[in-house]
């Protein structure tokens, strides 16, 4: 195998690099887990999940390995030092996932009870029974099942951050170069020569015909998800992203019934916060990428509240104009400012920030954390810019008073709101299948009118049309023109 030289590169791209390495040997382990799991035949339900979503993690690194050896420059320019400790340390954690199933993998099919004491049963069928109900008890499997699924997710999140996507000469996530073998049931006495004759390849990857993904096993969605918005210092920017959660939240069943809810509890905080943390002594002491990362802890508490400005952006309109809006303003608009706890990564299944850098140092105390704790924390952190394609950073606001000042200010606040909110629809359309609200009323539906058709589709609901005020204005030129 061809290695890459690192000597005459710039270090941070030499850094990079040395990560191709390791995506390689994944790329290798994967592929012969995936070999071993495809050649067993009647394998139990469990195991059988097991295997898809190993099949499922190929495309994502084979596409990050594509695009580190295509572009390393951008790659490199893509990450802070964090994230590339963060994504090394995720490579890492997933090799390890990968050896445990394929050893269970390798029990199951050669009948090895146990590793430590080289016990084996004569009868390969007897084996796989006691190996199902004793050794491989579920708990042990539903554990590398929840580490491999929480993998993918957080790979994906890395290719996202990378602009990986945006790549045109990149592989689609949805194609598999490798066939899948013919399943041969090897305890068959007609099939005995096959188990152990030595396998023909008459498929090279590159002429394999492409194939989409196994689908995931589709458990349960959970409906009691924990989502928590940080910033330094739990201002606006948090509020807004809270509060369209909150509105959200409210309007899914209102409007659309058969959309379910997936988020029990919506929260804020603010990393440069003392108020209600016990990470202080952490965060102070992190090895941030940059010095001036550092920011200044501000006390917090019940009077360091959002600006009053910020909060008409998103309330004084007639969007979602129902009575939770009330209640959900005066909950924000009250609520003091606070920092984080040493839980955090444990208690939230999602912590979004709105800026890389807010990332980079979020992935950085997870990593203090995790040490102290002595065990992983299951939280996954998310740039909110990355749904938008962007950062998401506070407007330049005017300074002093007056009207004009203030109607100038509030213009500034109502993009930031469309810009949260737009981000968030795109963060639970693609995390969690949601849908927005088909709302009545042109002020209800972000400045949409919802148009009925008359035409009915083949479960006969009527179909709506998103007319928007640019389709009415040529609605209008066009039968004014027949007038005429």
């Amino acid at each position: 195998m061809k290695k890459f030289t690192t000597r005459f590169l710039p270090k941070p791209i030499a850094k990079m690099a040395d990560i191709i390495g390791t995506i390689v040997t994944l790329l290798e382990t994967v592929q012969s887990a995936v070999t071993l799991y495809q050649r067993i035949d009647g394998l139990p339900t469990q195991m059988t999940q097991l295997g898809k979503r190993i099949e499922r993690l190929s495309p994502f690194l084979s596409r990050l390995e594509s695009f580190i050896k295509k572009r390393p420059a951008a790659a490199s320019s893509s990450l802070y030092p964090g994230q590339k400790q963060d994504l090394r340390q995720l490579l890492d954690a997933i090799n390890g996932h990968i050896k445990k199933a394929t050893d269970l993998f390798e029990r199951y099919e050669k009948g090895i009870l146990s590793r430590s004491h080289d016990l084996e049963f004569r009868a390969r069928w007897v084996s796989q029974i006691w190996f199902s109900l004793v050794e491989n008890s579920p708990e042990k499997v539903q554990a590398i099942l929840d580490d491999i699924e929480y993998d993918r997710g957080v790979l994906s999140d890395y290719l996202a951050l990378m602009a990986v996507d945006k790549q045109p000469d990149i592989p689609s996530p949805n194609l598999i170069t490798s066939p899948a073998p013919k399943k041969i049931i090897i305890n068959s006495p007609a099939n005995k020569h096959i188990a152990n004759s030595p396998k023909k390849n008459n498929l090279s990857p590159s002429s394999a015909p492409a194939k989409r993904p196994s689908p995931s096993p589709s458990p349960i969605p959970r409906q009691d998800l924990k989502v928590l918005f940080v910033d330094p210092y739990h201002a606006e920017r948090t509020a807004i992203a809270e509060s369209l959660l909150a509105l959200f939240r409210e309007l899914t069943p209102l409007y659309r019934s058969n959309t379910p809810w997936r988020i029990s509890t919506v929260s804020s905080a603010g990393f440069f916060v003392k108020n209600s943390s016990d990470l202080v002594p952490v965060i102070s002491s992190l090895n941030y990428s940059y010095p001036s990362w550092k920011k200044d802890f501000k006390p917090g508490g019940p009077g360091d509240v959002p600006k009053p400005e910020a909060l008409k952006a998103i309330f004084d309109n007639k969007w979602a104009d129902y009575p939770f809006k009330n209640a959900i303003k005066s909950q924000i608009s009250t609520r003091p400012s606070v920092g984080l706890t040493k839980d955090v990564f444990k208690k939230y299944d999602y912590i979004i920030v709105f800026t890389k850098r807010d990332h980079d140092n979020m992935v950085k105390l997870k990593e203090a954390v995790t040490a102290m704790a002595k065990e992983r924390q299951r939280a996954r952190v998310l740039h909110l810019g990355v749904y938008l394609g962007g950062e998401i950073v506070y407007p330049t606001l005017a300074k002093g008073a007056g009207e004009f000042i203030e109607q100038t200010n509030r213009h500034e606040w109502n993009k930031k709101v469309a810009q949260i909110k737009t981000a968030l629809k795109e963060f639970l359309r693609q995390e969690m299948r949601w849908q927005m609200p088909e709302l009545p009323g042109p002020e209800k539906n972000d400045g949409k009118q919802i148009k009925d058709t008359g035409e009915k589709d083949a479960n006969g609901v009527k179909n709506k049309k998103t007319e928007s005020g640019k389709d009415k204005v040529n609605a209008a030129g066009k039968a004014k023109g027949k007038e005429s």
